[in-house]
């Protein structure tokens, strides 16, 4: 007869290295910098000190000029208006005492080090991608310095009323793009009436419904019913790429969008026969690797979490189709504050050191940059409803499930 083990002595091993969620680093930091230039615009000016920064902005001189006229009197006047970012505190730990770190399978500080820092790029990640779709205003975000806290200036869509979209969404007519036709929103109508005309057929993101916003992009500033003229609101610039003395757009969209994309025949076809035969096509061609796209002008760049916290259930009218928005960004599209870079932080005093923790701190703001028209005269709390986005298209489109 076999003799079996007691199960209080039978060998069981844990393994020392834990596994976590694989958290990977944000795909908005190659177009992060300090020149006003970038796409979003690292602010160094709050870690000294100070709560918040006032960022200028200054339209480009639209005027005639005089020739060999009297140029005295005939002075033209800037357009400049102070866009306002609030910065706000994140803060996380992860305490535990001798006892169960003593007992514990796994190093829990080791373990607990690695999972804030991932933390760390996760909050900012995903405020940028909250910040893309908020609603600006001129007043202090709404929690700020509460529990947990809100470092993403302006009101965040999913805490936006039916009032807060339609003013935006009215206020910014000439960079907002419905499905392909720009006909499907009129001017003064609401965001509803733009998201009813959107299907499930017609409306899946395309090169095309692209090289349209960038269309809205190239032609914002300008007077259409008036060729020839400006009309005082804020043009979007390509994002400049010095290196290479290239100048495109830089459009941030979805998993459900950018599937659409990448089956576009137009997008899949210019991959396939315009782009040179690297070495290893395997490694570098965008068929085969994913997560970017150019065509056209414009690098699009797949941003997961905006399908994860943006994705707009049941939208479109037409069948209930599921939207997402894409975001077709120039110059200074947004705005990235920093107070302070995120410090580790300890609990050093816990119960005579029988307890322990390990913590992070950090300090930001982020925000959508936008301007009031020249012709406001409302004071910068009351710009709720008026301000217009400065270098971004919002466009939207239909964002079926996986069948």
């Amino acid at each position: 007869m076999l003799t079996n083990n007691h199960v209080a002595n039978e060998l069981i091993k844990f393994r020392r290295q834990v596994i976590s969620d694989f958290l990977r680093r944000s795909r908005f930091d190659p177009f992060m910098g300090e020149s006003s230039t970038s796409v979003i615009v690292r602010l160094a000016d709050l870690e000294a000190d100070g709560k918040q920064i006032n960022i200028p902005l200054v339209n480009q001189l639209t005027g005639d000029g005089v020739g060999a006229g009297t140029l005295r009197g005939n002075e033209e006047q800037l357009d400049s208006y102070g866009f306002r970012i609030w910065a706000d505190w994140g803060r996380n730990a992860v305490a535990n005492n001798r006892a169960s770190n003593k007992e514990s399978s796994f190093n829990v500080r080791s373990t607990a080090r690695d999972l804030l820092r991932g933390w760390g790029r996760r909050i900012v990640r995903d405020d940028l991608t909250d910040a893309l779709f908020s609603i600006p205003t001129g007043a202090v975000q709404a929690g700020r310095l509460q529990t947990p806290g809100n470092r993403v200036n302006g009101i965040k869509w999913k805490d936006a009323t039916t009032a807060n979209k339609n003013s935006w969404v009215q206020s910014n007519y000439d960079r907002v793009l419905f499905g392909a036709l720009v006909g499907n929103y009129t001017p003064g109508g609401t965001f509803a009436s733009g998201m009813g005309n959107i299907d499930a057929v017609g409306d899946l993101m395309t090169a095309g419904i692209g090289s349209l916003a960038k269309q809205l992009a190239k032609q914002s500033g300008v007077d259409p019913a008036n060729p020839g003229s400006y009309n005082g609101r804020p043009k979007i610039t390509p994002w400049e790429i010095e290196e290479l003395d290239e100048e495109m757009y830089v459009c941030f969209l979805g998993d459900r969008a950018f599937k659409s994309l990448q089956a576009d025949p137009v997008m899949y076809q210019a991959n396939r026969d315009a782009r040179s035969r690297e070495n290893n096509a395997v490694k570098t061609n965008p068929i085969f690797t994913g997560g970017a796209l150019q065509y056209d002008g414009i690098l699009y760049k797949n941003i997961p979490e905006i399908t994860q916290r943006l994705l707009l259930k049941g939208a479109g009218t037409v069948g209930n189709v599921d939207a997402e928005p894409f975001f077709l960004c120039g110059q200074a599209a947004m705005a990235y504050a920093m107070g302070q870079m995120p410090r580790p932080t300890t609990l050093e005093d816990g119960d005579y050191d029988f307890v322990t923790g390990l913590g992070i701190e950090t300090q930001y703001g982020v925000g959508k940059i936008a301007k009031n028209p020249q012709s406001s005269s409302l004071a910068p709390a009351s710009d709720l409803g008026t301000l217009v986005d400065w270098g971004m298209v919002t466009g939207f489109v239909a964002a079926p499930p996986a069948a």
